[in-house]
Protein backbone atom coordinates (compact mmCIF):
# COMPACT_ATOMS: atom_id res chain seq x y z
CA UNK A 1 0.00 0.00 0.00
CA UNK A 2 1.17 3.54 -0.93
CA UNK A 3 1.56 6.67 1.23
CA UNK A 4 -1.70 7.71 -0.69
CA UNK A 5 -3.31 4.68 0.50
CA UNK A 6 -2.35 4.55 3.98
CA UNK A 7 -3.81 8.40 4.66
CA UNK A 8 -7.19 7.61 3.13
CA UNK A 9 -7.16 5.28 6.68
CA UNK A 10 -8.98 6.95 9.21
CA UNK A 11 -6.69 5.34 11.73
CA UNK A 12 -3.69 6.50 9.89
CA UNK A 13 -4.67 10.09 9.92
CA UNK A 14 -5.19 10.10 13.47
CA UNK A 15 -1.91 9.20 14.03
CA UNK A 16 -0.45 11.38 12.35
CA UNK A 17 -2.43 14.29 13.61
CA UNK A 18 -1.99 12.78 17.29
CA UNK A 19 1.87 12.62 16.57
CA UNK A 20 1.71 16.20 15.09
CA UNK A 21 0.13 17.75 18.39
CA UNK A 22 2.69 16.10 20.32
CA UNK A 23 5.62 17.55 18.41
CA UNK A 24 4.02 21.27 17.89
CA UNK A 25 4.15 21.17 21.55
CA UNK A 26 7.06 19.38 22.29
CA UNK A 27 8.89 22.13 19.65
CA UNK A 28 7.37 25.01 21.32
CA UNK A 29 8.28 23.77 24.59
CA UNK A 30 12.15 23.55 23.79
CA UNK A 31 11.79 26.87 22.37
CA UNK A 32 10.79 28.57 25.56
CA UNK A 33 12.60 26.42 28.46
CA UNK A 34 16.25 25.00 27.19
CA UNK A 35 18.17 24.35 30.24
CA UNK A 36 21.65 23.60 29.43
CA UNK A 37 24.02 20.74 31.03
CA UNK A 38 27.37 22.40 30.22
CA UNK A 39 26.42 25.69 32.06
CA UNK A 40 28.03 24.74 35.79
CA UNK A 41 25.33 22.53 37.03
CA UNK A 42 25.30 19.40 38.95
CA UNK A 43 23.22 17.01 37.62
CA UNK A 44 22.33 13.60 35.81
CA UNK A 45 21.98 15.27 32.23
CA UNK A 46 25.46 16.07 32.67
CA UNK A 47 26.34 12.63 33.14
CA UNK A 48 24.18 11.90 29.68
CA UNK A 49 25.62 15.20 27.83
CA UNK A 50 29.20 14.20 28.71
CA UNK A 51 29.59 10.35 28.23
CA UNK A 52 27.52 11.07 24.81
CA UNK A 53 30.52 13.46 23.83
CA UNK A 54 33.51 11.27 24.77
CA UNK A 55 31.37 8.44 22.89
CA UNK A 56 31.12 10.86 20.07
CA UNK A 57 35.01 11.44 20.35
CA UNK A 58 36.15 8.07 20.13
CA UNK A 59 37.08 8.18 23.87
CA UNK A 60 34.30 4.66 24.77
CA UNK A 61 31.83 4.82 27.80
CA UNK A 62 34.02 6.40 30.16
CA UNK A 63 33.71 8.60 33.55
CA UNK A 64 34.91 12.32 33.35
CA UNK A 65 35.98 13.49 36.87
CA UNK A 66 36.82 17.39 35.25
CA UNK A 67 32.80 18.04 34.56
CA UNK A 68 31.48 17.85 37.83
CA UNK A 69 31.08 21.09 39.95
CA UNK A 70 28.90 21.95 42.85
CA UNK A 71 26.67 24.85 43.13
CA UNK A 72 29.56 27.50 44.10
CA UNK A 73 31.83 26.22 40.97
CA UNK A 74 34.28 24.10 43.16
CA UNK A 75 34.86 20.87 41.31
CA UNK A 76 33.60 17.57 43.29
CA UNK A 77 36.71 15.84 41.91
CA UNK A 78 39.86 18.24 42.58
CA UNK A 79 42.34 15.53 42.38
CA UNK A 80 41.03 13.80 39.57
CA UNK A 81 41.86 13.99 35.88
CA UNK A 82 41.69 10.63 33.86
CA UNK A 83 39.17 8.98 32.17
CA UNK A 84 38.03 5.78 33.05
CA UNK A 85 36.16 3.12 31.84
CA UNK A 86 32.90 3.25 33.65
CA UNK A 87 29.12 1.51 34.02
CA UNK A 88 27.59 3.65 36.52
CA UNK A 89 24.68 4.33 34.14
CA UNK A 90 23.17 2.13 31.63
CA UNK A 91 24.56 2.85 28.08
CA UNK A 92 21.61 3.25 26.36
CA UNK A 93 20.70 6.44 26.10
CA UNK A 94 24.22 8.02 25.87
CA UNK A 95 24.85 5.89 23.13
CA UNK A 96 21.90 7.20 21.06
CA UNK A 97 22.72 10.60 22.08
CA UNK A 98 26.65 10.02 21.17
CA UNK A 99 25.42 9.14 17.88
CA UNK A 100 23.86 12.30 17.72
CA UNK A 101 26.06 14.83 18.40
CA UNK A 102 28.55 12.19 16.13
CA UNK A 103 25.73 13.27 13.07
CA UNK A 104 25.51 16.82 14.03
CA UNK A 105 28.61 18.21 15.65
CA UNK A 106 28.11 17.58 19.42
CA UNK A 107 24.69 19.64 19.30
CA UNK A 108 22.70 19.78 22.59
CA UNK A 109 19.21 21.19 20.13
CA UNK A 110 19.98 17.89 18.00
CA UNK A 111 19.42 15.90 21.38
CA UNK A 112 16.36 18.05 22.60
CA UNK A 113 14.42 17.53 19.04
CA UNK A 114 15.33 13.69 19.59
CA UNK A 115 13.61 13.70 22.53
CA UNK A 116 10.86 15.84 21.11
CA UNK A 117 10.39 13.34 18.10
CA UNK A 118 10.62 10.25 20.16
CA UNK A 119 7.80 12.06 22.66
CA UNK A 120 5.37 12.57 19.56
CA UNK A 121 6.03 8.97 18.37
CA UNK A 122 5.24 7.81 22.08
CA UNK A 123 1.91 9.58 21.76
CA UNK A 124 1.08 7.94 18.37
CA UNK A 125 2.12 3.77 19.72
CA UNK A 126 -0.26 5.16 22.59
CA UNK A 127 -2.65 5.99 20.25
CA UNK A 128 -2.27 2.55 18.31
CA UNK A 129 -2.39 0.40 21.47
CA UNK A 130 -5.39 1.86 23.12
CA UNK A 131 -7.42 2.00 19.85
CA UNK A 132 -6.32 -2.37 19.31
CA UNK A 133 -7.32 -2.83 22.85
CA UNK A 134 -10.66 -0.78 23.11
CA UNK A 135 -11.18 0.49 19.95
CA UNK A 136 -11.01 3.90 17.93
CA UNK A 137 -12.81 6.34 20.74
CA UNK A 138 -10.33 5.40 23.59
CA UNK A 139 -7.47 5.44 20.72
CA UNK A 140 -8.00 8.83 20.44
CA UNK A 141 -8.56 9.66 23.92
CA UNK A 142 -5.02 8.19 24.99
CA UNK A 143 -3.03 9.65 21.91
CA UNK A 144 -4.69 13.28 23.00
CA UNK A 145 -3.75 12.33 26.14
CA UNK A 146 -0.16 11.05 26.46
CA UNK A 147 0.34 14.35 23.73
CA UNK A 148 -0.76 17.26 26.32
CA UNK A 149 0.86 15.22 29.41
CA UNK A 150 2.44 18.22 31.09
CA UNK A 151 5.01 15.92 33.04
CA UNK A 152 6.11 14.08 30.07
CA UNK A 153 5.75 17.70 27.62
CA UNK A 154 8.41 18.95 30.57
CA UNK A 155 10.82 16.66 30.51
CA UNK A 156 11.41 16.74 26.28
CA UNK A 157 14.15 20.21 26.87
CA UNK A 158 16.12 17.63 29.24
CA UNK A 159 19.02 16.14 28.36
CA UNK A 160 18.09 12.82 30.59
CA UNK A 161 17.06 9.21 29.42
CA UNK A 162 13.51 9.25 30.51
CA UNK A 163 11.72 10.21 27.28
CA UNK A 164 13.90 7.71 25.04
CA UNK A 165 12.70 4.96 28.05
CA UNK A 166 9.36 5.50 27.32
CA UNK A 167 9.33 5.80 24.10
CA UNK A 168 11.26 2.30 24.35
CA UNK A 169 8.99 1.22 26.07
CA UNK A 170 6.05 1.87 24.45
CA UNK A 171 7.12 0.18 21.46
CA UNK A 172 8.32 -2.98 22.97
CA UNK A 173 4.20 -3.15 24.51
CA UNK A 174 2.96 -2.43 20.98
CA UNK A 175 5.28 -4.75 19.25
CA UNK A 176 4.59 -7.83 21.93
CA UNK A 177 0.55 -6.47 21.56
CA UNK A 178 0.41 -6.45 17.67
CA UNK A 179 2.94 -9.14 16.45
CA UNK A 180 2.94 -12.27 19.46
CA UNK A 181 -0.15 -11.89 22.20
CA UNK A 182 -2.25 -10.93 18.90
CA UNK A 183 -0.92 -13.92 16.80
CA UNK A 184 -2.24 -17.39 17.08
CA UNK A 185 1.21 -18.59 15.76
CA UNK A 186 4.26 -16.07 16.95
CA UNK A 187 6.92 -16.03 14.39
CA UNK A 188 11.07 -16.32 15.70
CA UNK A 189 11.14 -12.96 14.33
CA UNK A 190 8.73 -11.53 15.80
CA UNK A 191 9.60 -13.14 19.57
CA UNK A 192 13.23 -12.37 18.36
CA UNK A 193 12.60 -8.32 18.04
CA UNK A 194 10.71 -8.51 21.02
CA UNK A 195 13.71 -9.26 22.97
CA UNK A 196 15.60 -6.87 21.40
CA UNK A 197 13.23 -3.72 22.48
CA UNK A 198 12.76 -5.06 25.48
CA UNK A 199 17.16 -5.56 26.21
CA UNK A 200 17.27 -1.69 24.26
CA UNK A 201 14.69 -0.76 26.94
CA UNK A 202 16.57 -2.04 29.89
CA UNK A 203 19.37 -0.73 28.23
CA UNK A 204 17.91 2.82 29.04
CA UNK A 205 16.52 1.62 32.56
CA UNK A 206 18.34 -1.04 33.85
CA UNK A 207 15.63 -2.26 36.08
CA UNK A 208 13.96 -3.32 33.12
CA UNK A 209 15.96 -6.12 32.62
CA UNK A 210 13.57 -7.48 34.77
CA UNK A 211 10.57 -7.27 32.69
CA UNK A 212 10.71 -10.51 31.07
CA UNK A 213 9.72 -12.04 34.15
CA UNK A 214 6.37 -10.15 33.19
CA UNK A 215 6.20 -11.06 29.81
CA UNK A 216 6.90 -14.75 29.69
CA UNK A 217 4.04 -16.01 31.90
CA UNK A 218 2.17 -13.42 29.43
CA UNK A 219 3.33 -15.66 26.42
CA UNK A 220 2.42 -18.71 28.22
CA UNK A 221 -0.52 -17.43 28.80
CA UNK A 222 -1.54 -16.54 24.99
CA UNK A 223 0.15 -19.97 23.49
CA UNK A 224 0.47 -22.44 26.56
CA UNK A 225 3.53 -23.25 27.99
CA UNK A 226 4.80 -26.07 26.15
CA UNK A 227 4.13 -23.92 22.59
CA UNK A 228 5.33 -20.91 24.61
CA UNK A 229 9.05 -22.26 24.85
CA UNK A 230 10.29 -21.53 21.68
CA UNK A 231 9.37 -18.14 20.95
CA UNK A 232 10.28 -17.11 24.88
CA UNK A 233 13.50 -18.67 23.78
CA UNK A 234 14.23 -16.22 20.92
CA UNK A 235 12.75 -13.31 23.22
CA UNK A 236 15.73 -14.07 25.64
CA UNK A 237 18.17 -14.73 23.03
CA UNK A 238 17.07 -10.87 21.95
CA UNK A 239 18.04 -9.49 24.39
CA UNK A 240 20.95 -11.48 25.35
CA UNK A 241 22.15 -9.90 21.67
CA UNK A 242 22.89 -6.71 23.27
CA UNK A 243 23.54 -7.74 27.13
CA UNK A 244 26.06 -10.24 26.07
CA UNK A 245 28.45 -7.76 24.79
CA UNK A 246 27.99 -4.97 27.34
CA UNK A 247 28.68 -7.48 30.15
CA UNK A 248 31.88 -9.03 27.95
CA UNK A 249 32.87 -5.33 27.94
CA UNK A 250 32.61 -4.63 31.55
CA UNK A 251 34.57 -7.75 32.24
CA UNK A 252 37.34 -6.32 29.84
CA UNK A 253 37.67 -2.90 30.98
CA UNK A 254 36.34 -3.31 34.75
CA UNK A 255 37.30 -6.71 35.60
CA UNK A 256 33.84 -7.41 36.68
CA UNK A 257 30.97 -9.56 34.68
CA UNK A 258 28.51 -6.47 34.78
CA UNK A 259 25.16 -7.47 33.40
CA UNK A 260 23.76 -4.01 34.86
CA UNK A 261 25.56 -1.09 36.09
CA UNK A 262 27.49 -0.23 38.67
CA UNK A 263 25.09 1.99 40.34
CA UNK A 264 22.95 -0.80 41.21
CA UNK A 265 25.21 -1.16 44.42
CA UNK A 266 24.52 2.28 45.60
CA UNK A 267 21.04 2.39 44.74
CA UNK A 268 20.10 -0.82 47.07
CA UNK A 269 22.07 0.70 50.40
CA UNK A 270 20.24 3.90 49.38
CA UNK A 271 16.99 1.71 49.92
CA UNK A 272 17.41 -0.42 52.32
CA UNK A 273 20.30 0.63 55.28
CA UNK A 274 20.29 1.98 58.91
CA UNK A 275 19.97 5.74 57.75
CA UNK A 276 17.47 4.76 54.75
CA UNK A 277 14.16 7.30 54.59
CA UNK A 278 13.19 5.64 51.37
CA UNK A 279 14.35 8.11 49.09
CA UNK A 280 17.73 9.13 46.97
CA UNK A 281 20.40 10.47 49.21
CA UNK A 282 23.59 11.22 47.80
CA UNK A 283 24.74 11.31 51.43
CA UNK A 284 24.52 7.87 52.12
CA UNK A 285 26.93 7.34 48.25
CA UNK A 286 29.23 9.42 49.61
CA UNK A 287 30.18 7.99 52.56
CA UNK A 288 30.50 4.66 50.61
CA UNK A 289 32.58 6.27 48.10
CA UNK A 290 34.74 7.62 50.97
CA UNK A 291 35.72 3.92 52.11
CA UNK A 292 37.97 3.70 49.09
CA UNK A 293 38.99 6.96 48.81
CA UNK A 294 42.88 7.02 46.48
CA UNK A 295 41.58 3.95 44.48
CA UNK A 296 41.30 4.58 40.47
CA UNK A 297 37.33 5.80 39.48
CA UNK A 298 36.97 2.66 37.71
CA UNK A 299 37.80 0.21 41.00
CA UNK A 300 35.65 2.85 43.29
CA UNK A 301 32.69 1.67 41.48
CA UNK A 302 32.97 -2.09 41.31
CA UNK A 303 34.17 -2.14 45.04
CA UNK A 304 31.29 0.19 46.01
CA UNK A 305 28.65 -1.54 43.76
CA UNK A 306 29.48 -5.11 45.41
CA UNK A 307 29.93 -3.56 49.18
CA UNK A 308 26.53 -1.81 48.74
CA UNK A 309 24.69 -4.45 47.59
CA UNK A 310 25.93 -6.78 50.46
CA UNK A 311 25.14 -4.13 52.97
CA UNK A 312 21.66 -4.10 51.47
CA UNK A 313 21.01 -7.50 51.09
CA UNK A 314 22.04 -7.90 55.21
CA UNK A 315 20.59 -5.40 56.18
CA UNK A 316 17.35 -6.17 54.49
CA UNK A 317 16.88 -9.93 55.85
CA UNK A 318 18.61 -8.60 59.18
CA UNK A 319 15.57 -6.08 59.58
CA UNK A 320 11.74 -7.61 57.96
CA UNK A 321 10.21 -5.08 60.37
CA UNK A 322 12.01 -1.93 59.49
CA UNK A 323 11.74 -2.97 55.70
CA UNK A 324 8.22 -2.90 55.67
CA UNK A 325 8.10 0.03 57.71
CA UNK A 326 9.94 1.87 54.77
CA UNK A 327 8.21 0.17 52.03
CA UNK A 328 4.92 3.13 52.58
CA UNK A 329 7.92 5.90 52.41
CA UNK A 330 8.91 4.43 48.86
CA UNK A 331 5.59 4.67 48.05
CA UNK A 332 5.09 8.19 49.32
CA UNK A 333 8.12 9.13 47.54
CA UNK A 334 7.32 7.77 44.28
CA UNK A 335 3.55 9.34 44.20
CA UNK A 336 3.82 12.22 46.34
CA UNK A 337 3.95 14.49 43.38
CA UNK A 338 4.81 14.86 39.32
CA UNK A 339 7.39 17.46 39.89
CA UNK A 340 10.49 15.59 38.14
CA UNK A 341 10.30 17.21 35.04
CA UNK A 342 10.35 21.07 36.54
CA UNK A 343 12.37 20.26 39.68
CA UNK A 344 15.32 18.55 36.97
CA UNK A 345 14.48 21.67 34.97
CA UNK A 346 15.06 23.74 38.24
CA UNK A 347 18.62 21.58 39.38
CA UNK A 348 21.20 24.36 40.54
CA UNK A 349 20.56 26.57 37.68
CA UNK A 350 16.91 27.32 38.08
CA UNK A 351 14.78 27.94 34.72
CA UNK A 352 11.54 29.44 36.40
CA UNK A 353 10.50 31.31 39.14
CA UNK A 354 9.68 29.93 42.56
CA UNK A 355 5.76 30.69 41.63
CA UNK A 356 5.60 29.51 38.20
CA UNK A 357 7.11 26.16 39.11
CA UNK A 358 5.38 25.55 41.66
CA UNK A 359 2.27 26.12 39.18
CA UNK A 360 3.42 23.53 36.86
CA UNK A 361 4.06 21.18 39.19
CA UNK A 362 0.32 21.76 40.40
CA UNK A 363 -0.64 21.44 36.91
CA UNK A 364 1.49 18.10 36.20
CA UNK A 365 0.65 16.28 39.48
CA UNK A 366 -3.29 17.29 38.64
CA UNK A 367 -3.27 15.50 34.97
CA UNK A 368 -1.15 12.63 36.58
CA UNK A 369 -3.52 11.68 39.11
CA UNK A 370 -6.40 12.40 37.14
CA UNK A 371 -5.31 9.76 34.36
CA UNK A 372 -4.83 7.22 37.64
CA UNK A 373 -8.28 8.38 39.06
CA UNK A 374 -9.80 7.55 35.18
CA UNK A 375 -7.89 4.39 35.27
CA UNK A 376 -9.43 3.35 38.22
CA UNK A 377 -12.80 4.73 37.67
CA UNK A 378 -12.87 2.63 34.34
CA UNK A 379 -11.62 -0.60 35.80
CA UNK A 380 -14.38 -2.52 34.92
CA UNK A 381 -14.40 -1.27 30.96
CA UNK A 382 -10.50 -2.57 30.41
CA UNK A 383 -9.76 -5.07 33.54
CA UNK A 384 -9.88 -8.80 32.07
CA UNK A 385 -8.17 -11.65 34.14
CA UNK A 386 -7.63 -13.95 31.20
CA UNK A 387 -6.76 -11.56 28.63
CA UNK A 388 -2.86 -11.36 28.77
CA UNK A 389 -3.19 -8.12 26.16
CA UNK A 390 -4.60 -5.97 28.43
CA UNK A 391 -2.31 -7.52 31.31
CA UNK A 392 0.79 -6.68 28.82
CA UNK A 393 -0.62 -2.76 29.36
CA UNK A 394 -1.58 -3.09 32.96
CA UNK A 395 1.82 -4.81 33.72
CA UNK A 396 4.27 -1.95 34.02
CA UNK A 397 2.14 -0.28 36.74
CA UNK A 398 2.84 -2.90 39.05
CA UNK A 399 6.27 -3.89 38.02
CA UNK A 400 7.92 0.39 38.49
CA UNK A 401 5.79 -0.32 42.21
CA UNK A 402 7.61 -3.42 43.40
CA UNK A 403 10.80 -2.43 41.69
CA UNK A 404 11.03 1.25 43.70
CA UNK A 405 8.21 0.60 45.93
CA UNK A 406 9.83 -2.47 47.36
CA UNK A 407 13.54 -3.64 45.80
CA UNK A 408 14.97 0.18 45.56
CA UNK A 409 14.16 3.83 46.29
CA UNK A 410 11.11 5.94 45.39
CA UNK A 411 11.18 9.33 43.83
CA UNK A 412 8.49 10.82 41.63
CA UNK A 413 11.21 10.75 38.68
CA UNK A 414 10.81 6.68 38.46
CA UNK A 415 7.11 6.36 38.16
CA UNK A 416 7.55 8.47 34.57
CA UNK A 417 7.56 5.12 33.22
CA UNK A 418 3.61 4.65 34.42
CA UNK A 419 2.91 7.17 31.79
CA UNK A 420 2.12 5.40 28.69
CA UNK A 421 0.53 2.31 30.16
CA UNK A 422 -1.70 4.86 32.32
CA UNK A 423 -3.05 6.92 29.44
CA UNK A 424 -4.12 3.53 28.23
CA UNK A 425 -5.92 2.38 31.25
CA UNK A 426 -7.63 5.72 31.64
CA UNK A 427 -9.17 5.88 27.97
CA UNK A 428 -12.05 3.99 28.29
CA UNK A 429 -13.06 6.07 30.96
CA UNK A 430 -12.42 9.24 29.53
CA UNK A 431 -13.87 8.23 26.41
CA UNK A 432 -17.05 7.51 27.82
CA UNK A 433 -17.07 10.37 29.43
CA UNK A 434 -17.07 12.27 26.56
CA UNK A 435 -19.22 10.36 24.75
CA UNK A 436 -22.15 10.42 27.25
CA UNK A 437 -21.74 14.37 27.11
CA UNK A 438 -21.54 14.71 23.33
CA UNK A 439 -24.96 12.94 23.76
CA UNK A 440 -26.57 15.13 26.48
CA UNK A 441 -25.36 18.21 24.31
CA UNK A 442 -26.90 16.76 21.63
CA UNK A 443 -30.36 16.49 23.16
CA UNK A 444 -30.19 20.05 25.05
CA UNK A 445 -28.85 22.03 21.56
CA UNK A 446 -31.53 20.41 19.17
CA UNK A 447 -28.80 18.42 17.58
CA UNK A 448 -26.59 20.98 16.48
CA UNK A 449 -22.97 21.12 16.90
CA UNK A 450 -20.99 23.26 19.24
CA UNK A 451 -18.68 24.90 16.75
CA UNK A 452 -22.74 26.22 14.67
CA UNK A 453 -23.95 26.97 18.70
CA UNK A 454 -21.31 29.24 18.71
CA UNK A 455 -20.77 30.29 15.27
CA UNK A 456 -24.32 31.67 16.28
CA UNK A 457 -24.40 32.61 19.48
CA UNK A 458 -27.24 31.07 19.78
CA UNK A 459 -28.54 29.09 23.02
CA UNK A 460 -29.36 25.63 23.32
CA UNK A 461 -33.32 25.22 23.41
CA UNK A 462 -34.19 23.03 26.37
Amino acid sequence: MNARGLLDRPEMRWALAIFALALALRLITIAVVHPDPRDGRYDDSVWYDTSARHLADGDGYVFDPAVWVTAGGSRVYPDEDELTPTALWPPGYPVALGAIYFLTGDGVWAGRLFNAFCGAATAALVFAIARRLFGHGPGVAAGLLMAVLPGHVLFTPLILGETFFLFLMTATLAWVLFYVLGRREVSRHAALVSGVLCGATAMVRGEFLLFPLVLLPLLALHLGVRASLRPAAMLLVGMLLLFVPWTVRNWVQLGEPIAGTTGAGRVALQGHGPDSDGGPSLIIVGQLEAEFAGLPRDEIEVRSNSEGTRRAREWALDHPVDELRLIPRRMYALFRSDESAVTWTQSNKPWFSETNADRLIRTSSLFFYGMIALALIGWPLWWRTGDPARLLVFAPVPFIIVMFGVLFIGDPRYHFGMYAPLAVLASPALAAIWSMTAEQWREVSGGRSLGAVLRTFGTPEP
